[in-house]
């Protein structure tokens, strides 16, 4: 199976370290997640969509990480979602952070994400058009009201450009 190529950049993007923790929102078939783990030799994936067909094929794809203990794939909602901590939580065309405030999704993810841990927002397509970028007020605005601080950044790798935001969680006061 090919792999999207704004899926490729999305992992150099996110680059996450060979022993991190990471939580994917929409692991969709599983084509992220497989490249995921080929980064994560002492790491662990979650992987989680709405969608039971979704994870079958996902599960099925990366079969080996699972029965190894590397992985696991979940039939749930993010806002539904009680997670251990990760040190990493991506999501990849997924429009409920922007659609509307997210506020419980937000909360699990600033739940889950340990201190220092990062949330990546990717948004794109293949084939070299331009992402969106009507969105960015609007996740910014959520993702600081769910007590993220946002970095906007509209990169290019492989051909393909992604409007990535990263966010970490404010500072207690």
């Amino acid at each position: 199976m090919t792999v999207p190529p704004r899926l490729l950049a999305a992992v150099a993007l996110v680059d996450p370290a060979p022993d991190a923790r990471v939580l994917e929102i929409g692991c969709g078939r599983g084509a992220l997640a497989a490249l995921l783990l080929e980064r994560l030799p002492a790491g662990h994936y979650t992987g989680l969509d709405r969608s039971a067909t979704a994870t079958a094929a996902t599960a099925a794809r990366i079969a080996d990480a699972i029965a190894a203990g590397r992985a696991e794939v979940l039939t749930t909602t993010l806002a539904e979602f009680r997670a251990e901590q990760v040190d990493l939580a991506l999501a990849v065309n997924v429009n409920a952070f922007w659609t509307g405030p997210a506020s419980r999704e937000l909360a699990v993810l600033a739940a889950a994400l340990r201190p220092g841990g990062v949330l990546h927002l990717l948004y794109g397509s293949d084939g070299g058009a331009a992402p969106r970028t009507d969105v960015v007020d609007r996740l910014t605005g959520h993702l600081d009201a769910g007590g993220f601080v946002p970095e906007v950044a509209m990169p290019e790798h492989g051909g393909v450009r992604l409007l990535h935001v990263q966010a970490g969680r404010q500072a207690l006061r």
